[in-house]
């Protein structure tokens, strides 16, 4: 079974409020919560639409198999937003 949990950018987030330690470094953080997800056996799918570099939405997709598939998509959001998190992007996507 494939799981699939879709991120999408809070645009509210890139006015800088939040992040204002990572304002020059916010794409170059997105690559690494990408690698980071990759590293973890997610599949990582960035849109093409960007907005100062950083992605519209990250789609992130893992293979299970097994009767507790289900219970796999919660921690697909919590590996994201561990990382993201982590990072110093934790709001940047929702």
């Amino acid at each position: 079974m494939k799981l699939h949990q879709q991120f999408d950018l809070n645009s509210g987030v890139l006015r800088f409020n939040d992040i204002p330690k990572a304002v020059n470094k916010v794409p170059v953080l997105v690559e690494k919560l990408v690698k980071k997800l990759i590293e973890k056996g997610y599949i990582v799918i960035e849109s093409s639409a960007r907005r100062m570099g950083v992605p519209q939405s990250i789609t992130v997709i893992k293979d299970f198999t097994g009767p507790f598939a289900s219970l796999f998509s919660a921690k697909m959001r919590d590996d994201f937003n561990n990382i993201s998190r982590d990072l110093g992007i934790g709001k940047l996507f929702g």
